[in-house]
Order: C-alpha cells, then sequence, then structure tokens
C-alpha cells in the first residue's frame, strides 16, 4: 500500500491507496485536516512558526494512523501552501525534524497536469476544461481530443481570496466583485473560448455537487451541476443567506467561509469559458501523483505520454 499526502493551502489530506500488479490503484483510507495554512502567511510572504506548528502536528496524527498499516512508501507533496511562501526551505527542514516527513514541493503545472491524470483514472475527458479550485491557487487544463492542450496554474484560490477580500464571514456584494474581478485579470494566462463541458476536482468543487444534490434534491450521489444551479446557488448564498449557511454547516461546515468565494472563482471560469456542463470527479491531485511520479504512468485517454512545455504543458 501507498500512503500520499498533500499539504494544500486549506486542507492537508491523507490517501491510502492499495496498488494491484496490474497497476490498479483503490483507496482503502483517507483522512484529513483543515489546517488553514494560507491564514498564516504573515505580511512578508512567511509562513509563521504557529502555521509550521499546525503542519507537523496533522502530518504527525496521519503518521499515528497508518503506523499500524503495512505501508510501503509513503509520500507528502504541497502545493501553493509551500509554493507561495518565501520561508519554504526552512518549513521544509522543520517539518523533517519535527515529523521526519520529507516534502517536495510541486509546480503549479505539475499540479494541474497530476489534476487531470487524476481526473480520468475514473472517467475519461476528451474535451472541454478541468478546474481545480484550492485554498491558495486554482488550476485550469484546457483538453482537445483526449489531450492536455494548456495547462496553468494561477494565484487565486478560495482562502486566499477570502482572506484577502472579506471582512466577515461572507462576503459583501463590493467585496465578491473583487475577487470575480481578481479572478478574470488572472484568468488571462490562458486563452481559451466555449469550451462547454467543464470538469472540477478538489474541495470547492465537491462541496458543489453536494450543495447542489441537498437544494435541488438530486440523488446523494449524482456528480453532474447544471450551469444554471450553480449560478442559483451562489445567488442564494447572497438573497436567503440564512437557509444556505444552514445547508453549508450541514453539508461542508469547515468550508462556510470559503465556499462563497470559490464559486466566486468557478462561476468567473464559467463564464470566461462559456461552460454548459458541470461534472464532478471522484479522483484528483492525489491519484494523478501516484499514477504520473509513482507508478510512472505519464498518459492520457490516447496513450499519449504528457511533457512539460515553457507555458505549461502539452500532449506530444
Amino acid at each position: 500500500m501507498v500512503a500520499i499526502i498533500d499539504i494544500g493551502s486549506n486542507t492537508i489530506r491523507l490517501s491510502v491507496y492499495d496498488v494491484s500488479s496490474a497497476g490498479d490503484i483503490k483507496q482503502t483510507y483517507k483522512q484529513k485536516s483543515v489546517a488553514g495554512l494560507a491564514g498564516h502567511v504573515d505580511k512578508r510572504s512567511f509562513l509563521t512558526d504557529e502555521g509550521v506548528r499546525t503542519a507537523c502536528a496533522a502530518l504527525n496524527r496521519f503518521r499515528a494512523a497508518v503506523s499500524g498499516m503495512n505501508i510501503s512508501e509513503t509520500h507528502v507533496f504541497a502545493t501553493a501552501s509551500l509554493r507561495n511562501v518565501l520561508n519554504a526551505s526552512r518549513v521544509i527542514e522543520d517539518i523533517k525534524r519535527e515529523t521526519g516527513y520529507d516534502v517536495i514541493i510541486i509546480s503549479g503545472e505539475e499540479e494541474a497536469i497530476c489534476d487531470y491524470i487524476g481526473a480520468n483514472n475514473r472517467a475519461s475527458m476528451s474535451d472541454g476544461l478541468l478546474i481545480d479550485i484550492g485554498g491558495g491557487s486554482t488550476e485550469l487544463v484546457i483538453c482537445k481530443g483526449g489531450r492536455i492542450d494548456k495547462a496553468a496554474s494561477i494565484p487565486i484560490g478560495a482562502l486566499s481570496m477570502y482572506s484577502k477580500y472579506v471582512s466577515a464571514v461572507l462576503p459583501t456584494k463590493a467585496q465578491s466583485e473583487k475577487i470575480a474581478a481578481e479572478t478574470l485579470k488572472k484568468l488571462e494566462v490562458i486563452k481559451g473560448k466555449a469550451l462547454h463541458t467543464m470538469c472540477g476536482v478538489g474541495g470547492t468543487m465537491r462541496a458543489l455537487y453536494k450543495l447542489n444534490n441537498s437544494i435541488f434534491e438530486a440523488p446523494p450521489d449524482n456528480r453532474a451541476v447544471p450551469v444554471k444551479n450553480a449560478k442559483k446557488i451562489l445567488s442564494m448564498i447572497a438573497t436567503d443567506t440564512k437557509l444556505m449557511v444552514g445547508r453549508i454547516l450541514q453539508i461542508a461546515p469547515e468550508r462556510i467561509h470559503t465556499i462563497t468565494p470559490g464559486l466566486i472563482i468557478m462561476n468567473t471560469i464559467i463564464k470566461k469559458y462559456d461552460c454548459k456542463t458541470i461534472s464532478v470527479s471522484e479522483s484528483g491531485v492525489r491519484e494523478g501523483y501516484l499514477i504520473r511520479n509513482i507508478l510512472h504512468r505519464d498518459i492520457g485517454k490516447t496513450g499519449s505520454p504528457v511533457t512539460l512545455t515553457a507555458y505549461g504543458c502539452k500532449g506530444s
């Protein structure tokens, strides 16, 4: 069995996978810690000592949780949580000393590729846009004909936007407009239009489909969200706040302050790329990291290897 730990800006997650001799993977255990590391970054863009202690505490809990399991190897990677801080080297040294774990920081482009490979592990995506709205960054992948055409990471996340613009639990109209405007500006890095199909991975998108199923009485395992529903959910948070806060606290209480910034980012992306349908994948960056970096199966639907380019990546 292989353990993967993903140190994100909002949540630190542990996933344990059983890998068959044929290379098939099955998640057998998972645990998460809502550490909110993006909220522990000071004005110098340093992760504070408190943030380091929070991360180490979560990692040590994970170590204890898997101590009795037959784990053959453990891999720990960090995304925007450490990518965006200036004292990352020192933080990695502190984590190693306190937990014994070696942490690898992956680039935004690498994260996007892993998102795509992970999502395609469950259901192939031939054409459209894949998104992962994290706490400190958002990854986007444009795929055409079963290949990655473009991939990018933008420094906009649900938690970072909350910390930057929101003064209470939920953003005001003016604060929401600022989040949307900054998102739209950052989206200029990746060109594309009329990408009708959207596939989402990550915590924000999982919260979206659960809210959709609860509000619009869809089956609990439904992972398809009509675009009109996604827009309506965001509108309802502003107009029927009491009801929606109750729903969020019931479904994803740890995201009560970040779900609205996340949905604003998502709806800005929907509008820019003219998305018509949304599906939410069961798999994402951790599965993609396992497939790409440990099993070394660097392929998409077409069987073509994925290689990095100066822009981002392109199927060769």
